[in-house]
């Protein structure tokens, strides 16, 4: 399998999964693993991060520098390297349909083995929000150990 130039984390706004994930990711990868990033499929203004995530992350000792604020999934992000996870299968189906680009683009859970798409607690009870980190820091993990053992073989 080829080795990635990057990793981006696509969520539809980017305010709540997918700068979750670029979280988890950009604290429990090792060093030498691609960068990783998170954008938003429809961004219409710039957000900050939704605020019970940031507190999840924070309490849970992610750092999530580097991501202040929502920002939209541009072609130059799409290299031809890049590997692109979105969190739901409509996630993924509208970025080839508005990007035409289908090379590296998977959901997390279908990347990683889970069938299930990231369900989006926005505005529900802080114990859905922490279920979600919960599930996004397993499937996130599973994700860094998939591509630790493919580069391990390469």
């Amino acid at each position: 399998m080829k080795q990635y130039s990057q990793i981006v984390f696509i969520c539809t706004t980017n305010t709540l999964l997918s700068p979750m994930a670029e979280g988890i990711y950009r604290n429990n990868s090792p060093e030498w693993m691609p960068k990783g990033i998170s954008r938003g499929l429809v961004v219409l203004f710039e957000e900050p991060i939704n605020p019970k995530c940031n507190v999840l992350l924070t309490q849970n000792g992610f750092r999530i520098s580097g991501h202040n604020q929502s920002r939209q999934l541009m072609k130059e992000d799409l290299q031809e390297d890049a590997l692109l996870l979105t969190m739901t299968l409509s996630e993924k189906v509208k970025l080839i349909e508005e990007f035409e680009h289908e090379e590296n683009v998977y959901t997390i859970g279908e990347f990683v083995g889970e069938d299930t798409d990231m369900i989006d607690p926005a505005g529900s009870e802080e114990e859905k929000y922490k279920g979600c980190f919960d599930e996004l820091v397993f499937r996130v993990n599973k994700m860094i150990q998939k591509l630790e053992n493919l580069y391990q073989q390469d």
